[in-house]
């Protein structure tokens, strides 16, 4: 019995510990939103800045508002020890899942359990992840349980019609549906685990009535974790998923377009097929970092082995039905999930549990192989060595422990209460605003969402109406790097950088003393000069 906690407790203080090792967190997007998105909303500054975070301004602040509790009050390290111990309890939900797939109806060791649980956590997304603020293997944890629920009452759900059971079934549905509700990519699990009943060993009719509990579980988990944002958004822009299907919505603060990223999409039937190999010769196929893990071709060449085998084995299986069954919906649930990610991001950060999945995925493969018992171990232990030999784990972005997790100094202000910032280029820096005093008004001209354009959104228009009648202390931020286009855009309303009034500043988490950001006052130009030429219009 005692045995049964040890995951719990080693899980989370060795992935804890781990995060340390890795290094404190700089991601993008933690620079850009994480941090943001949580203090504008406790802070009510949805309509007070003006999309500082850019696109990601609108997304749900649920999942960080701890990290923004936490990164307020506590040291940095004790931060990145907290995270990676909150992610580290993956493990224990994974060694449960493995325990139901691979130890109900024979003796199999324990240290299966945990090795598959182990070499789940330690793909080179999850530790590309660990300690940061991405939140895939942190919305994995719903998930998870959720396919947990469903593994553990497997032959309940066969044999009990109760509502007790459609009840557990919806249980499980909502745990999953809480994680699109905090993050919406994550809804291709849901999508995933649902449709996976329509292989459970049931009647035609009971396999649609477990996908529809388990399915109105889902839109109730994301209503509890997700419904008030929605809300949010449908009352400031009319569309409760803002900007996002603004072509169907048509919000006037947005252009009427999808705003989806279909740049790693594959573009062919072909590039759909060899993803898998085709991430493993260029991972930037399917993100923005280089990394290298083949759980995913290994598991396809088990799959392929394993009806390979069982075709030439006449359909004999030698392992017990109901291990057999779980097995099966897992790998139903794996493919499903998959294919929906192909089809609407193949981003290979949103596949995170999967990514922790595959690995049971191909021990239950290879330990169902009807063939000779010394045959599978050696298989397992070749695709064991080849997969340690040439993992190579992503990195995000990471700096040195320090004593204050962003080092930010920001510049006095006479005015406060009366100070508007404009924010120029594309760099990602929102993260500074919650250090400056509260009044300060943030206001984006230049970014992925906004910018002078013959096109203007709604904020684009509001900004200008905002920035004419302003009539207290007015300054820019941008960084070294953007400079030239920093000027272009600002000339676009009239303002010219005093550059003798201007500050630098060095956060710690940039780690690039060489690139400063500039904090500059700007003052109104005559119109002729303000006009840019055609050459300037287009740069960006």
């Amino acid at each position: 019995m005692v045995s049964k906690f040890i995951p719990w407790i080693a899980g989370p203080i060795f992935f804890g510990l781990l995060a340390l090792i890795l290094g404190q967190d700089a991601n993008w997007d933690l620079r850009n939103y994480h941090l943001y998105n949580p203090f504008a909303w406790l802070h009510g500054r949805i309509d007070h800045d003006m999309v500082p975070a850019q696109v990601a301004n609108f997304y749900n602040p649920l999942l960080h508002i701890p990290f923004y509790w936490a990164v307020m009050s506590l040291p940095p390290m004790l931060t990145g020890f907290l995270l990676g111990a909150v992610q580290g309890l993956n493990f224990p939900i994974l060694v449960s899942i493995t325990r139901c797939v691979m130890g109900e109806e024979r003796e199999c060791p324990q240290w299966h359990w945990y090795l598959a649980g182990l070499i789940g956590l330690l793909g080179a997304g999850t530790l590309a992840e660990l300690g940061t603020t991405f939140g895939d293997n942190l919305i994995s944890i719903p998930l998870l349980l959720s396919l947990w629920i469903i593994l553990a009452n497997y032959q309940r759900l066969q044999q009990d019609r109760s509502i007790q059971a459609l009840l557990m079934v919806a249980g499980a549905g909502l745990l999953a549906g809480l994680a699109p509700g905090l993050k919406q990519p994550s809804a291709v699990f849901a999508v995933g685990w649902c449709a996976a009943f329509l292989v459970f060993p049931v009647s035609f009719g009971r396999r649609i009535g477990l996908a529809f509990c388990f399915g109105v579980g889902v839109l109730m988990g994301i209503a509890i974790t997700g419904g008030f944002w929605m809300q949010e958004l449908w009352v400031h822009y009319g569309n409760p998923l803002f900007p996002y299907f603004n072509d169907f919505f048509q919000s006037p603060m947005g252009a009427v377009a999808h705003y989806r990223d279909t740049h790693f999409l594959p573009s062919s039937l072909w590039e759909s097929v060899f993803l898998p190999i085709l991430l493993i010769i260029n991972p930037y196929r399917v993100g923005e970092i280089g990394f290298r893990d083949l759980r995913f071709i290994l598991l396809i060449i088990a799959m392929v082995l394993s009806v390979v085998v069982f075709l030439r084995q006449s359909g004999k299986n030698e392992q017990g039905a109901l291990t057999h069954q779980k097995g099966f919906f897992l790998l139903a649930a794996i493919v499903i999930s998959y294919l929906v990610w192909l089809k609407l991001f193949a981003i290979y950060r949103y596949l995170i549990p999967l990514e922790m999945l595959a690995p049971l995925a191909i021990w239950f493969l290879v330990d169902h192989f009807p063939l000779r018992i010394p045959s599978r171990p050696a298989i397992l232990i070749s695709f064991l060595i080849l997969w340690a030999f040439t993992l190579k784990p992503g990195n995000w972005g990471r700096v040195p422990w320090g004593s204050d997790y962003f080092g930010i100094h920001p510049p006095k202000l006479t005015d406060p209460a009366n100070t508007m910032v404009i924010m120029a280029g594309v760099e990602p820096y929102s993260y500074m605003i919650p250090f400056f005093p509260e009044p300060v008004r943030f206001i984006r001209i230049e970014s992925y969402f906004t910018g002078p354009s013959q096109s203007p959104n709604g904020f684009d228009r509001r900004m200008r109406e905002l920035i004419a009648g302003h009539q207290g202390p007015l300054y820019v931020m941008y960084r070294a790097n953007e400079t030239r286009s920093s000027k272009i855009a600002l000339r676009h309303f009239n303002l010219e950088i005093r550059q003798e009034q201007c500050q630098q500043m060095n956060p710690d988490i940039e780690n690039h003393t060489s690139i400063p950001f500039y904090f500059c006052a700007v003052s109104p130009v005559n119109a002729l000069a303000a006009a840019p030429t055609r050459n300037e219009r287009n740069i960006k």
